[in-house]
């Protein structure tokens, strides 16, 4: 045991023989676990003991060297010792999914037929309805003798001695596999399939004695139970597990646990790197300090191959895991990038590619010769081939990858129909993976060749390849890619917490931010539509979706989301409790009689409410109820269960009209829009002529209608809005005369925080405004406007990321019937094309800017508007002066 130099292979060696010695751990700590309540630690020696008192047991019951034993239960220092203690008896472990339901696990009982079933009590009901424990021995593994006759301290035994002699060739466990694309199969792994990849991972000296690794996955499946347990003990490290997979548990667990090396998925760590580059990118002045220290460290590692960040980033290393060096993924695919930016916070990727019929393991990227992106080379032993003829659809250099060696198992468990469709004539496994070798002979894999959706015109796409480029999006927590009527659907979870400061529908933003990403793609990778999704998608434990689930999701998701179906916790019952909350809940039940709420519901999803409604609303219930509901807290609900907990902490109300964020706002507005001076006034003149020279110059830029702008306001043009380009050629297609009378809107924190900001500001005649609060953004135009000047607002209020008009939002239909101020629609023409959202630097187009006649808001709607009714009206005008967009 813990031999560095032991064979790489392990031909003619089983898990008895590597784990013979386990004992000689002495004192040293095998398995530490966290939990609610603290920490328990179990010692190498204590492991064995216990391990060999329940193999004694067992036998002493009857238990028959092949024998199967059931282990359905959560992680937990029993589960390893229960599996070690089957693991000597010379049984074999079926090792069933601790969240199975009951129809799975009554299926996956009847199949793997076990003689006993070690389980917790919280399975008792699922085990019972499963009808499949009689005749059968069952134990407890969270039971005392005092409380159950059934613990599992009751099956000890005498220990045994000797281990029993068992056949390399034999099943060691049986595995069923995830379910990705259907019912799971049984999947048995014999001591030589297992073995012979432990002896390869040991080979690579990356772990040994003393070293502590966290396994945030649950046991029942190879990977975890291969490389987070059985890897530990046979080199003398200490396995750590977490008291749950949450962010915060996670931390305690690589702080407190002192790790070393994470054995993780995926998911994990596109999660881990994504949330600490965001939180070095967004935060104070010394996290992007350290931001840019995280650039240049993966610069370093890039370009001269060291690991740089542990060293440039030591503050932030020292508060989350002193020690931590490496981490290993496996169970799906590592992307480049995520590797990439591991590597530049300081730690050694290790990442392979494997099946559970593979014993988890068939390449990995060797430490110094890893290629990122790539699964890497074949592990000793293991052979790889590329079949062309399994994928005919597939890219020429693509096929399915195939494999033999020691690691591939002998074939499913009861299922001769797949074991005749899993393996050539030849005996090699079909994976059903898609992939090829480069050049050098690493692995890159594609998708899953059942997966591949083939288009109507024969081209192909791997939905996951799609999936990665739309979910950079921070908008999006989640995002499926499915094949309807041939046509590409993504099913998108949005990311509430993210969506909470964009200031905008949750609709719209997603909107925009597929349609930023999907030109990355080639066009027949674009999303052609897209649903959103209020539940999670799909997954197996190890992170990979269940695609053969999401036709259901779909059709729950046009069907509608239904919040009111949910049950109500305490929590949220607890603030109805409140007289508050019960005020504003019945409240909100008269002003949507046809609407059964919940604290679920979205305004925006469920009760078709934009943003500035929603603030109009919550203004209502402060001044109905007398609570100082700002702004900042309306605009941060997405949920009613937000509202009531905004309510229920905002203090009452002072007896204010307007809020006072509102105040604040107008405030600062009238400071910047006080006369100019003779130096200020010349260099906006100045600036304005620059313009006006730019964009005839480079843009070629055309006037129309230009008479049909006031001279002086109140005034309001309502240009539409497609890209950065927009002020600058709306401002050089002004005269001198309009141009001295135009305010322009600015964000506050963007602009007016820092010194060159704000002499900008000063100079080209700018006031301040706060795109999450839509209503003191209003009050602020309702000011510019009262003071006789000509406002330039965006109806759209962002920039459209396919070139075409948007929707304009309410909130110029509100300013207009407040006002009764005039319009003036304006179309830029050419900016989409000379600039698009995402581009740094404009190419030379032509660019036109046509001016309609002025409207007031009757003129576009009628005296009894509402400003949903003028907004679409003005939409009209504007499209109307362009044929493109002209409905």
């Amino acid at each position: 045991m813990f031999d560095t130099n032991a064979p790489t292979t392990g031909d003619g060696e089983t898990l008895l023989d590597l784990l013979g010695d386990l004992g000689r751990g002495d004192t040293r700590t095998a398995v530490r676990a966290f939990t609610a309540d603290g920490a328990e630690s179990l010692s190498y020696r204590e492991l064995d003991e216990s391990a060999r008192q329940l193999a004694g047991g067992l036998q002493a019951r009857g238990l028959q060297v092949g024998d199967f034993v059931a282990i359905y239960a959560p992680n937990s220092p029993r589960w390893v010792q229960a599996r070690l203690g089957v693991l000597m008896a010379g049984g074999v472990a079926v090792s069933l999914d601790s969240d199975l339901g009951r129809e799975a696990l009554a299926l996956q009982l009847a199949d793997s037929d076990p003689k006993v079933v070690v389980t917790v009590r919280a399975h008792l009901d699922d085990l019972d309805a499963a009808g499949v424990l009689d005749g059968r021995d069952l134990w407890l593994l969270d039971a005392e003798p005092g409380e159950d006759a059934r613990s599992w301290r009751n099956l000890l035994g005498a220990p045994i001695d000797e281990l029993p002699r068992v056949d390399p060739d034999q099943t060691a466990s049986l595995f069923y596999t995830s379910g990705t694309t259907g019912p799971p199969k049984g999947v048995p792994l014999t001591h030589r399939n297992i073995v012979g990849n432990l002896r390869a991972i040991q080979a690579l000296n990356v772990v040994g004695p003393g070293d502590r690794i966290l396994l945030p996955l649950p046991l029942h499946h190879s990977y975890p139970f291969i490389v987070g347990l059985m890897m530990p003990l046979i080199t003398g490290a200490t396995q750590i597990q977490p008291a749950g997979v949450s962010g915060p548990e996670i931390r305690q667990a690589l702080a407190e646990g002192e790790v070393d090396i994470v054995v993780g998925v995926p998911r994990l760590y596109d999660t881990l790197a994504q949330g600490l580059t965001a939180r070095l990118r967004d935060g104070g002045a010394v996290e992007k300090a350290m931001y840019r220290l995280l650039r240049l460290s993966g610069w370093l590692r890039r370009h001269f191959g060291v690991l740089r960040g542990r060293t440039l980033l030591r503050p932030l290393h020292k508060r989350l895991a002193p020690n931590l060096r490496l981490m290993a993924s496996g169970g799906a695919k590592l992307e480049a990038e995520t590797a990439q930016t591991l590597e530049a916070f300081g730690w050694m990727v290790l990442s392979g590619y494997g099946l559970v019929e593979t014993a988890s393991i068939t390449t990995f990227n060797p430490p110094g010769a890893a290629k990122l992106g790539t699964a890497g080379k074949p592990a000793p032993g293991a052979q790889l081939r590329i079949d062309h003829a399994s994928a005919p659809d597939a890219p020429e250099e693509q096929g399915e990858i195939q494999i033999t060696g020691p690691n591939v198992f002998p074939g499913y468990r009861n299922n001769a129909d797949a074991n005749a469709k899993s393996f050539t004539q030849d005996g090699w496994f079909k994976s059903g993976d898609l992939g090829y070798l480069d050049e050098d002979g690493y692995l890159v894999i594609v998708g899953r060749v059942k997966e591949m959706i083939v288009l109507p015109d024969g081209k192909n796409v791997a939905p996951d390849e799609v999936e990665t480029v739309y979910a950079e999006s921070p908008y999006i927590r989640e995002i499926a890619v499915m094949e309807q009527q041939g046509q590409l659907i993504g099913l998108v979870v949005p990311d509430v917490d993210t969506l909470r400061g964009a200031g905008h529908s949750v609709t719209d933003v997603i909107r925009v931010s597929l349609a930023e990403l999907g030109p990355r793609l080639p066009a027949y990778k674009r999303l052609s539509d897209w649903a959103l999704v209020r539940e999670p998608l799909p997954r197996t434990q190890l992170g990979k979706y269940q695609r053969h689930k999401l036709a259901a999701v779909l059709e729950r998701a046009e069907r509608g989301h239904d919040p009111a179906d949910a049950p109500w916790s305490e929590a949220d019952r607890a603030l109805l409790e409140t007289a508050r909350g019960r005020q504003v809940w019945d409240w909100l039940q008269s002003k949507f009689p046809n609407k059964t709420l919940h604290p679920d519901t979205s305004p925006q999803l469920d009760l078709g409410i934009d943003s500035l409604a929603w603030v109009t609303l919550g203004l209502e219930i402060q001044e109905r109820f007398g609570i100082a509901l700002s702004e900042e807290a309306i605009a941060r609900t997405l949920t009613l269960r937000d509202l009531l907990q905004e309510v229920d902490r905002a203090p009452a109300a002072e007896g204010t009209d307007q809020d006072a964020h509102s105040q604040t706002l107008v405030a600062e507005a009238r400071h910047w829009l006080r006369p100019r001076g003779i130096v200020t006034m010349t260099a906006g003149r100045m600036l304005h002529q620059v313009a006006r020279g730019l964009t005839r110059l480079i843009l070629g830029l055309r006037i129309e209608g230009l008479a049909n702008v006031p001279t002086q306001g109140p005034v309001v043009i309502t240009p539409n809005h497609v890209s950065d380009l927009d002020p600058v050629v709306l401002g050089g297609a002004l005269d001198g005369a309009r141009a001295r009378h135009v305010v322009w809107g600015a964000i506050r924190e963007r602009l007016f925080t820092n010194a060159p900001g704000r002499v900008l500001a000063r100079v080209a005649h700018m006031v301040p405004v706060d795109d999450r609060a839509p209503g003191a953004s209003l009050a602020v135009a309702t000011e510019v406007l009262r003071q006789g000047h000509i406002l330039v607002w965006f109806p759209e209020e962002w920039r459209a990321p396919d070139g075409r008009l948007q929707r304009f939002r309410p909130g110029i239909g509100r300013l207009l019937l407040d006002t009764d101020a005039q319009a003036v629609p304006c179309y830029i023409d050419g900016t989409f094309e000379a600039m698009p959202r995402g581009a740094r630097l404009p190419r030379a187009r032509k660019v036109t800017v046509r001016f309609g006649a002025p409207v007031s808001a009757i003129d576009l709607a009628g005296a009894d508007a509402t400003p949903e009714a003028v907004a679409d009206a003005l939409r009209t005008k504007v499209a109307g002066l362009s044929e493109r967009d002209a409905p």
